[in-house]
């Protein structure tokens, strides 16, 4: 027997049969991803080489030394920790709690010194476990970022977690996260070839694990939150693909909807559609929940504030 949604009818016994079915559908939370960038091995010119070694996941750097003997350098990527990150938000008379858990898997290569989220505003009543501490939020080559990081010396341990909030005036969206894992200094026995050098990663983008969270943003809209629940599927943040289809063909017609400037339609409809969310909530991660409990809502009430003006 099959369950269908059909277009969110707000009848209680069509969500009730959708729980039974799939309450025990599972979602995949995804770890933060390796960049893409990879240490080109092998021979560089007639300088030295670059060898990977396939039990650590570490690069060992080759070249001859000014003595005439072979010179070795050991790079740990920062990129081996096995991390993820789950967001929940909730609403305050303040605007929106954010709050995340950084969890490192107990087989995790790699503790983790470093988490940094896509911001553009300074949060506030910032609070950080583990011994952590709020850096601020600052232009980085990807973007502004809200870092956190050690500050007594207590990287995240494979198996630990560690809690991070703060409340933020802005509701939620999908935005990236990145992280660094704690890689001992590379030791050079002597000044390294620079043609060696140029292999090495640079920045942001090619030496931290990424992944897409949720986080506060400032400039909100239904298009915007069309893109975001698009990386919400992929993400695996709602536990069943029947649904996740019938959600983005209501979300195309809500745009349409509002293009079409029928506003009472789309009010009628965003409500049918947060409610079945909020009756089906094992259905969604809290980031998918929090995309149609906080952010929707907040835009068709911008939307309503409008029509009126």
């Amino acid at each position: 027997m099959k369950a269908t949604i059909g277009v969110f009818r707000s009848d209680s016994l069509l969500f009730a049969l959708v729980l039974v079915l799939l309450s025990s559908a599972t979602a995949f939370r995804q770890p933060l991803r390796k960049p893409e960038f990879r240490i080109k091995t092998g021979q560089v010119d007639d300088i030295g080489r670059i060898d990977y070694d396939t039990k650590k996941g570490d690069y060992i750097f080759r070249w001859k030394g000014l003595d005439g003997t072979e010179k070795r350098a050991i790079f740990v990527p920062e990129w081996k920790a096995k991390l993820t990150v789950t967001a929940t938000v909730h609403k305050t008379q303040k605007g929106f709690r954010y709050t995340y858990v950084l969890t490192n898997a107990p087989k995790s290569p790699q503790a983790v010194v470093l988490f940094e989220l896509a911001m553009t505003q300074e949060p506030e009543d910032v609070r950080v476990s583990h011994g952590w501490k709020f850096w601020g939020v600052s232009e980085s080559v990807v973007g502004k970022l809200a870092s956190f990081s050690t500050y007594k010396g207590l990287p995240l341990k494979p198996g630990q977690s560690l809690k991070i909030e703060f409340f933020s005036r802005f509701p939620p969206g999908v935005v990236k996260c990145y992280a660094a894992g704690d890689a001992p200094i590379m030791k050079v026995p002597e000044e390294m070839p620079g043609e060696l050098e140029d292999r090495l990663p640079k920045g942001i983008a090619q030496s931290y694990l990424w992944g897409w969270t949720i986080g506060s943003i400032e400039r909100v809209s239904l298009p915007r939150l069309f893109t975001d629940w698009q990386i919400a599927i992929k993400e695996g943040w709602v536990k069943d693909e029947k649904v996740a289809r019938q959600i983005t063909k209501e979300l195309r017609q809500i745009l349409q909807t509002v293009r079409q400037k029928r506003s009472e339609e789309v009010q009628k409809r965003v409500r049918t559609l947060v409610q079945f969310v909020r009756q089906n909530r094992k259905l969604f991660e809290p980031e998918a929940q929090a995309l149609f409990l906080f952010t929707l809502p907040y835009l068709t009430e911008r939307l309503r504030g409008n029509s009126k003006g």
